[in-house]
């Protein structure tokens, strides 16, 4: 706050180019300063995606293997033996003896 202060007293003494550096500085740190915050709020963004991929990836895997045993020629066979396909065949057994 003192160096704020003495800028401010030197361009009103009529040393406008201390006033002036004083100024870029004070832009420069607070640019520094809003730069170091969004990277950080950045880094955080990505470590929450990087999350959500991982969450995504595990899910996806799943749903893979969920698919393969549900299209397996075994799976297939099973489902396609419904109890009206039991019958039919029951049927047709009596029936060729």
């Amino acid at each position: 706050m003192k160096k704020l202060a003495k800028i401010i007293k030197a361009a009103l003494l009529g040393k406008p180019f201390l006033a002036f550096g004083g100024v870029v500085i004070l832009a420069l740190s607070l640019g520094r300063i809003h730069l170091r915050v969004q990277t950080t709020l950045v880094g955080y963004e990505i470590g929450k995606l990087r999350a959500e991929e991982t969450t995504l990836l595990e899910e996806r895997a799943g749903l893979k293997m969920q698919l393969a045993k549900l299209t397996s020629k075994k799976h297939l066979e099973l489902m396609t033996e419904t109890p009206l396909s039991v019958a039919t065949k029951a049927k047709s057994t009596v029936a060729s003896k």
